[in-house]
């Protein structure tokens, strides 16, 4: 027989498998309920964090509008723009950490919460299925046990009818073979014969009842089995999944939000980085004193000269070198002389000095004992001893004070230089060259020596950097930008209407900045006036945003007295000395910028910019009013300083070598530099390779005012090349190449 026990084994194994589930569900949860406390725990260090950093940053502006009246000129210098980037940044943190708080408290939480929630209902509702399930087997496991029993009662019954049936035949064998040879039959053997029918037909039902329980007990194995198996095959593994539909889903999602939250911090982090190394980048000293300068101007402004105060009477007003005193100027102006000799040579042995040294301070300024990748990929990264960062103080001090010796003894020989320098000019002014012989051509202007320079890294800076740190580095007298502008002006501005007066469009503007950012020349390929005004508008944006303006702050006043010389001679005397002060990189820019502006108001009946309207665009950009002075009532006096420079450029601006500006530009030169083919052939070509020629009639007669305009009588024939502009044609007569107006000519063919 079946064994209850068996089927106690299986109703238990059964209970055990809810009982798992049950604690499945149990971990689960928990699982799910500890995350819920690490992020309700991490919310309030969030929340701490957040108010903290908030904290730090209130206390820092407070702190800063206390001092305010101490802290007004920290908007001049770059590192205020570091510490407002800082402040910002973990301002920015403050509200992150806030907000990060505010979902894990809020957001996550309530995920979490539904989570446990569903996991916990579909866990019911699982459990009761599987009950369910667990009934249905234990049902077809009891038909088994019954249809099982029913099987062997009838085998029973069977066997026993077979028996008794044997049992009675076996009987009516040995009365027949009694009576055997007899003629009389025997009511015992009748007897037998009808028990045995009895007995046969009973045998037969309880046969065919043991085939049928048999059968039936053959197909409840085969569903108990079937339902076993299907079970622990598949229902329980259907059921498992079941209790843990969206359960991962659930939980995966929440560290997606996590994720999401890092992934937010990260790109706060990156655009921090980025704003933090514009910063670093943005640090500049020489910007930083320029601003302090233009800020403070009226302490850095330079001094009006000292006049000569004459005594009761006195009106000679220069060095006297009479005959009385001519042989004490002449001893004077010696001693002066070898004193300078001396001097140089002793200045130029400073500076070397001094130069080698300021090398080692900036050698030594740029270690990078600021990285401190170490510290994140070692446990114990290796520390300088104690002994190793006083040595390496010790040498650092002694260096710098070295330096710092060495500047003070290059400063006051320089001043001592000056001064000698001053006295030797005007003692040579007083005696003449009559007396004195004439000195040797003086060589040009050295380069003016520079401290306190950084290493350059990469293309310096163009717009917004230094004229004279830009020239340095790339070699160029003329800056590409300065130069390419200049040209095509030259080439097809010169006769246009409002040149540098009319905006050009902001988009080219900004397109040609950012090419001549990159070191190349998107002006190369212009062949026409088309964006005229959008090449004078970047050229003067490349002067506006100089860092040092090309007229420094510090003659500004001397220049502004200069305006309002009545002598025009005085003036210009007095211009070019001033100028004559400047570093001689400076004063070449100067020379090539106002020859070019001079050339242009040469034009000035077509182009409507006269000197003046030319120093009107100009004179804000070159020569900037300080801050704190009114700005309307100095304007006048700056437009008539840029107007006298630009009029009397030739006698201001030295001719002690440099590069010069050209009136007449070549179109293409810049182009191919490697023709070398003489004038004739380029103005006369072959038949074979020059088309039909186009020819003009002169209407009216012209007189060149330049060398590059051709002139002619009414009726004259022209030939004519090209349009360089709306007004002006290139062209030739007479065998003399140049410009022709396109308002003095007719065409003898159709163009």
């Amino acid at each position: 027989l079946l064994s209850p026990f068996i089927i106690s084994d299986i109703r238990q194994q059964l209970c055990d498998q809810l009982k798992g589930l049950e604690v499945k569900l149990d971990v689960q949860t928990a699982i799910v309920s500890e995350l819920q406390e690490f992020f309700r725990r991490r919310a309030e260090v969030e929340m701490e964090y957040s108010k903290s950093l908030d904290k730090l940053v209130r206390q820092m502006i407070t702190r800063h509008r206390a001092e305010k009246q101490k802290q007004e000129q920290w908007a001049t210098f770059s590192t205020y723009a570091c510490w407002k980037h800082l402040l910002g940044i973990t301002r920015k943190q403050s509200q992150d950490h806030q907000k990060i708080g505010e979902i894990y408290n809020n957001q996550m939480m309530t995920r979490l919460t539904e989570i446990v929630d569903n996991s916990q209902r579909i866990f019911k509702k699982c459990r009761d299925i599987g009950a369910e399930s667990h009934a249905d087997m234990l049902k077809a496991l009891n038909e088994l046990q019954s249809a099982m029993k029913t099987y062997h009662a009838y085998q029973s019954e069977s066997k026993q009818a077979e028996q008794k049936l044997r049992n009675v035949e076996s009987q009516k064998n040995k009365v027949e073979q009694q009576l055997t040879g007899k003629n009389t039959s025997s009511r015992k053997l009748k007897g037998l014969e009808r028990q045995a029918e009895k007995r046969q037909a009973k045998y037969s039902d309880n046969k065919l009842k043991a085939l049928k329980a048999r059968n039936e007990y053959l197909l409840s194995i085969e569903a108990a089995n079937a339902a076993i198996s299907k079970y622990f095959s598949d229902d329980i593994s259907d059921l498992m999944d079941c209790m843990d539909f969206g359960y991962h889903n659930s939980c995966g999602r929440s560290m997606m939000m996590y994720l999401s939250v890092h992934e937010h911090l990260k790109n706060t982090h990156q655009t921090a980085i980025d704003s933090l190394n514009k910063c670093i980048s943005d640090l500049d000293s020489r910007a930083d004193k320029q601003k302090f300068m233009e800020l403070n101007n009226s302490v850095f402004m330079l001094p009006k000269k000292f006049e000569f105060q004459p005594f009761k009477g006195d009106e000679v007003r220069q060095i006297s070198a009479q005959k009385p005193v001519q042989e004490d100027l002449v001893g004077r102006y010696q001693g002066i002389c070898d004193r300078l000799d001396c001097l140089k040579v002793e200045n130029d042995e400073i500076w070397k000095t001094l130069e080698l040294t300021e090398k080692a301070l900036v050698d030594a300024s740029q270690d990078k004992d600021y990285d401190i990748t170490k510290c994140f990929i070692e446990d114990n990264p290796p520390v300088k001893s104690p002994q190793e960062s006083a040595k390496q103080k010790a040498d650092m001090l002694e260096t710098e004070s070295y330096y710092l010796s060495k500047f003070r003894e290059y400063t006051l020989s320089c001043n001592r230089l000056s001064r000698l320098q001053a006295k030797q000019s005007a003692i040579q002014k007083a005696l003449g060259d009559n007396v004195l012989s004439p000195p040797p051509s003086l060589p040009p202007k050295p380069i003016k020596r520079r401290l306190g320079r950084t290493p350059n890294v990469g293309q310096p800076k163009l717009f917004g950097g230094s004229l004279e740190e830009y020239i340095e580095a790339t070699g160029q007298e003329i800056p590409l930008i300065i130069k390419s502008c200049i040209r095509v002006i030259n080439l097809y501005g010169l006769h246009h209407q409002g040149i540098f007066r009319v905006s050009g469009s902001i988009v080219e503007i900004n397109g040609f900045k950012a090419t001549f950012e990159n070191g190349e020349d998107p002006l190369l390929d212009m062949v026409d006036a088309s964006d005229i005004n959008s090449v004078g508008g970047v050229l003067k944006l490349y002067f506006r945003e100089l860092r040092e303006p090309l007229f420094p702050l510090h003659l500004f006043d001397e220049l502004v007295n200069c305006s309002r010389e009545e002598d025009i001679t005085a003036r210009v005397e007095r211009i070019k000395y001033l100028i004559s002060t400047l570093p001689r990189a400076v004063i070449i820019v100067m020379r090539y910028l106002f020859a070019h502006l001079n050339h242009i108001s040469e034009y000035s009946d077509e182009s409507m910019m006269d000197p003046y309207n030319l120093a009107i665009c100009f004179g804000p950009t070159l020569l900037p009013i300080p801050p704190d002075r009114d700005q309307v009532s100095y304007q006048s006096s700056v437009n008539e300083i840029i107007k006298t420079i630009i009029i009397y450029q030739e006698d201001i601006f030295p001719n002690d070598g440099g590069e010069v500006y050209e009136k007449c530009i070549v179109e293409g030169k810049e182009k191919d530099d490697t023709l070398d083919e003489d004038d004739e052939t380029c103005s006369t070509p072959s038949d074979e390779d020059e088309p039909d020629i186009i020819e003009a009639t002169a209407l009216y007669d012209f007189e060149g005012r330049t060398d590059r305009e051709l002139s002619f009588k009414k009726g004259d024939i022209l030939v004519i090349y090209q349009q360089v502009s709306s007004d002006w044609w290139e062209g030739a007569f007479q065998g003399k190449e140049g410009l022709i107006p396109d308002k003095y000519v007719t065409w003898k063919h159709s163009r």
